[in-house]
């Protein structure tokens, strides 16, 4: 039995010949498998409109392809991304970034708890035993060293 494959790698059609000079073709189609009993002559023509077929498409998916199929979830290319912006963007989160990883582990971690894990202050300072107002100062001093590292 011969197995042939769509351009896609699917299973398209299954040929054996059988004793008497014909051919079972088996079809797989979206619908269902199909099966077809057919002279070799006939077998050999849906053979080869089968290649032809194959060739064709694998043909025009090799022409026509676009950035889509490089990048299917737009995490590259975005239709109104403006490269300038992104290239500048980049360096701001770069430089952000290396900000934080100036500041005190106590601060990295404060920072997390109210960007990352969205808490609230108040649910901050109750998960670390203080004042809503000891956060307010903390967050403050945080945002005044930042500010300092960035100005660099």
């Amino acid at each position: 039995m011969k197995k042939y494959y769509d351009d896609r790698k699917q299973l398209n059609m299954e040929i054996s010949d059988a004793k008497d000079g014909s051919m079972r073709i088996k079809l797989h189609q979206p619908t269902g498998i199909k099966e077809i009993t057919v002279t070799e002559a006939e077998g050999k023509e849906i053979i080869e409109l089968n290649r032809i077929e194959y060739n064709d498409n694998h043909r025009e998916t090799r022409r026509h392809v676009s950035l889509e199929a490089y990048d299917p979830y737009g995490a590259l290319v975005q239709n109104d991304a403006d490269p300038y912006q992104a290239v500048v963007n980049k360096e701001e989160m770069d430089q952000l970034y290396h900000s934080i990883s100036q500041l005190k582990p106590a601060q990295q971690k404060l920072l997390m708890k109210k960007f990352w894990n969205e808490m609230k202050q108040i649910d901050i300072a109750k998960d670390e035993g203080v004042s809503k107002m000891a956060i307010t100062k903390r967050w403050q001093t945080i945002k005044r060293q930042l500010k300092k590292i960035l100005q660099k």
